[in-house]
């Protein structure tokens, strides 16, 4: 069954630059060499550590993406390589699953969409209708002095009940 593999390693660039096209290039070999097929190399440059690694400050990281047959057992070949080269300081192997391409997918999605679509203005916040105004003075004796006609309208209902 064809499975979907990513490995990343670190390379040492202290003594010679220039072992990262070695260790690049013979990482590839075995991959081809035992079946795989690689997908795409990301070299992500020189980075700075999180921690020091033998005694290493700074390292090269490198990423390659390939596809094989699952009965070949190419990680365990790799990891036999990485282990014996003493300029890997780390690595990595792992399959890549459903979710991540999915994941994936929706960030490239994401990524074209985005690229594609026109830049829209920023929308301007609509003007808020303004809330009722205090009511003036005049408008306040009026409900006032409506009070007390309401009192005399209760008043006169009183007054035809006793009738």
């Amino acid at each position: 069954m064809e499975k979907l593999y990513c490995t990343i390693f670190v390379v040492d660039i202290s003594h010679n630059p220039e072992d990262v096209e070695t260790v690049t290039s013979r990482v590839q070999q075995l991959i081809e060499d035992h079946g795989g097929v690689i997908k795409k190399i990301n070299r992500w440059g020189k980075r700075r550590l999180a921690y020091p690694i033998k005694k290493k400050t700074h390292g090269y990281y490198v990423e390659i993406e390939f596809t094989a047959n699952s009965r070949l057992n190419i990680p365990a070949t790799l990891e036999q390589e990485y282990r014996l080269n003493d300029r890997v300081l780390r690595y990595l192997t792992y399959i890549v699953d459903k979710k991540e391409l999915i994941q994936r997918a929706r960030l490239e999605g994401k990524g074209a969409t985005q690229a594609q679509a026109p830049k829209a203005e920023p929308e301007k916040p609509a003007k808020a209708e303004p809330k009722e105004a205090v009511k003036p003075e005049a408008a306040r004796e009026e409900t006032v002095a409506g009070e007390p006609a309401k009192e005399q309208a209760g008043e006169e209902k009183s007054e035809e009940k006793q009738s």
